[in-house]
């Protein structure tokens, strides 16, 4: 995970659209399985977590606190997101092993559980019925 940055409205250019991702929260026994695996972060003021264009190494669950996600977009400046409790930030990168399409910063002291990619995939090839809660979100 990278180290503390400090991120200004500036780096992430006006955000057009901003919203919340309530629709995408993990089921409790996605959410179990994840912590139980995982290492338990604790964020600084405007921690980031990951850039737009980096290589997908990781999965974090949102314990507690938030995540604010900024997807650059060609047609406006961008759109901004917040991720809270039970939501995944990371996720499609996991999956498609394709570079990061947002930047994710944590605000502090947000508590997270973060998961190496590989880790990630491995626990959820291993359990079909977890499989079909990502899916869901």
């Amino acid at each position: 995970m990278p180290d503390s940055v400090p991120i200004t409205k500036q780096d992430f250019s006006e955000v057009a659209v901003e919203g919340s991702l309530y629709e995408c929260k993990a089921s409790p026994d996605l959410i179990a399985a994840f912590e139980e695996r995982a290492i338990k972060v604790i964020c600084s003021e405007n921690q980031v977590l990951f850039s737009n264009g980096e290589p997908g190494r990781c999965v974090y669950l949102v314990l507690t606190g938030e995540v604010g996600l900024f997807l650059p977009l060609k047609s406006m400046d961008g759109m901004g997101f917040r991720a809270q409790s039970a939501s995944f930030v990371g996720l499609p990168s996991a999956f498609s092993n394709e570079p990061y399409s947002m930047t994710a910063v944590a605000r502090k002291g947000a508590e997270l559980a973060a998961m190496s990619r590989d880790k990630f995939c491995d626990l959820i090839a291993t359990s079909p019925m977890l499989s079909l809660d990502v899916l869901r979100i």
